[in-house]
């Protein structure tokens, strides 16, 4: 495994010319912004409906159209 890659997906980790790469506790943007944007996690969603739109991100089947998820109600698991 590369040492500096997404655990989920393989990509390599904090890319300049990579918008969805930035490291997230060792998993990729990319990964990361579109599990939390299924799950309804509002911040993610509305960033991922941008990377969409601005072409970065491939369209995504299964986006709620509103995940009614904000910082406040969001469970990270801790």
């Amino acid at each position: 495994m590369i040492e500096n890659a997404c655990r989920m997906c393989g990509r390599l980790l904090d890319q300049p010319s990579d918008p969805l790469s930035p490291d997230c506790g060792g998993d990729c943007w990319g990964c990361i912004g579109e599990i939390e944007a299924v799950g309804g996690y509002n911040p993610s969603l509305r960033a991922v409906r941008a990377e969409i739109a601005a072409g970065i991100r491939k369209p995504i089947a299964d986006l709620p159209d509103d995940g009614g998820l904000d910082d406040d109600d969001w469970d990270d698991g801790s």
